[in-house]
C-alpha cells in the first residue's frame, strides 16, 4: 500500500475537522455521530479513525484549532504601534469575524465547548487556556501602554484585560443567539472603555517602574 504523503494527511485532517466542525455547529456534540461526520467530508470510515480514535479526540481537536484561529486574531502586525490602536485593530478583527459565516460557526461550536468544559476536565482546561492566553496578550498591552502614558497608571492591567475578555465573550453570546447585534455599534461600546483607559489630562507621562 503507498505510503500518504504529510502533506495529504494533514489535508484530510483539516478536511475531517472542517467537516466536524459544520456537524457540530449545526447538531451539537453529543447529536453528531461519527456516522454524520464520514458523510459529511465524504471521506472512509478509516480514513476518519486513521486521525481520530473517538468524537472526544475530535472536539479535543477543534478546540484546538478555535485557540489557534483566536491567536490569530490576537497577533499584532506592528509591535511598535500604541496599545490603544492595537487594542482597537484586534477587536475590529474580532468582530468583523464575528459577523462571517466561518467565523460564526466557530463561535456555535465554541459556545458548546463552553458548556461541555463543565462536565469534563479535559475540555475545561482547554477552555480555561483559551481564556488566559487573550487576559495574558491584552495584560501585556495595557502594561506597556502604562510604561508609554498612553493608559492610566491608575488601572490593574490584570482586572482590565479580564473585563475585555468578558466583554467579547458576550458579544459571541449575543451572535450566536441571534440577539440584535451590530458590529459598529459594539465597536463603539469598546471605544467608550478605551477612553476611560486614558490617563487624566496633564498627566500622559510614562509610569515608573514599581
Amino acid at each position: 500500500m503507498p505510503k500518504i504523503k504529510p502533506e495529504t494527511s494533514l489535508a484530510r485532517r483539516d478536511q475531517i475537522l472542517e467537516a466536524a466542525e459544520i456537524c457540530f455547529a449545526r447538531q451539537g456534540f453529543h447529536q453528531t455521530s461519527i456516522r454524520d461526520i464520514i458523510r459529511q467530508s465524504e471521506l472512509s470510515a478509516g480514513c476518519i479513525y486513521g486521525h481520530f480514535a473517538t468524537k472526544e479526540e475530535l472536539i479535543q481537536a477543534i478546540g484546538e484549532r478555535r485557540h489557534t484561529r483566536d491567536a490569530a486574531l490576537l497577533a499584532s502586525d506592528d509591535n511598535t504601534m500604541d496599545p490603544i490602536a492595537t487594542l482597537r485593530a484586534i477587536a475590529g478583527h474580532f468582530l468583523i469575524d464575528l459577523q462571517t459565516n466561518d467565523g460564526l460557526r466557530t463561535r456555535r461550536v465554541g459556545l458548546q465547548l463552553w458548556a461541555e468544559a463543565v462536565r469534563s476536565k479535559e475540555v475545561h482546561a482547554q477552555v480555561t487556556v483559551g481564556v488566559h492566553a487573550p487576559v495574558s496578550a491584552i495584560t501585556g498591552l495595557l502594561q506597556r501602554g502604562q510604561h508609554l502614558g498612553s493608559i492610566s497608571g491608575r488601572i490593574d492591567p490584570a482586572i482590565i484585560a479580564r473585563t475585555i475578555v468578558a466583554m467579547f465573550q458576550g458579544f459571541v453570546l449575543q451572535r450566536v443567539w441571534g440577539e440584535p447585534f451590530e458590529a459598529s455599534a459594539a465597536l463603539e461600546g469598546f471605544e467608550v472603555l478605551l477612553r476611560g483607559l486614558e490617563p487624566e489630562s496633564g498627566t500622559k507621562t510614562p509610569a515608573t517602574s514599581r
